[in-house]
């Protein structure tokens, strides 16, 4: 039973650090993640889905 709730607390705090890391450093809006002269995207508030 130690190895598996070992497992699990390695599990559920790797899954945080991993969504700190990730959506600190490579989250973007797709404004600026695009924003080369090959890629086509305009306005961000006009191709929303009305959320």
């Amino acid at each position: 039973m130690k190895p598996f709730l070992a497992a699990l607390t390695f599990a559920v705090l790797t899954a945080i650090v991993a969504n700190y890391v990730l959506l600190g450093n490579f989250a973007r809006p797709v404004a600026s993640a695009f924003a080369t002269e090959g890629a086509r995207v305009g306005d961000p508030g006009s191709n929303l889905t009305g959320y």
